[in-house]
């Protein structure tokens, strides 16, 4: 059955000690950016409430840090997006590597 084949192959990926060491890479990239953005995203409202004065400072014109704060977050999102991006292409590579791997061999299905 090829049912049992996919099964054979998922097992000895994992059984790979590089597989694992690929998902714990991954692992910690995602959670690494995921905390850097939710302490980014959640420190306005945080900075507001505890110092609302620091927002309120102005940088030059009307523009003050409250503003130029709130506007740095597009940019923040798009560096996790761009590091996040890099890390994963690297990663792609090493499962590239993996697949490349002998794998067993598919069965032939009596007819």
């Amino acid at each position: 059955m090829q049912n049992d084949n996919l099964s054979d192959t998922w097992s000895t990926m994992y059984r790979n000690p590089q597989f694992h060491a690929v998902s714990r890479q991954r692992r910690t990239v995602v959670l690494t950016l995921f905390i850097v953005g939710t302490l980014f995203y959640f420190s306005i409202p945080a900075i507001t409430t505890f110092y609302p004065s620091i927002f309120h400072a102005r940088l030059f014109g009307v523009v003050n840090i409250g503003l130029a704060y709130g506007l740095l977050q597009y940019p923040i999102g798009g560096l996790i997006a761009y590091v996040y991006a890099v890390n994963m292409r690297k990663l792609d590579l090493e499962v590239a590597r993996m697949a490349a791997l002998p794998l067993p061999q598919p069965r032939k299905e009596s007819a």
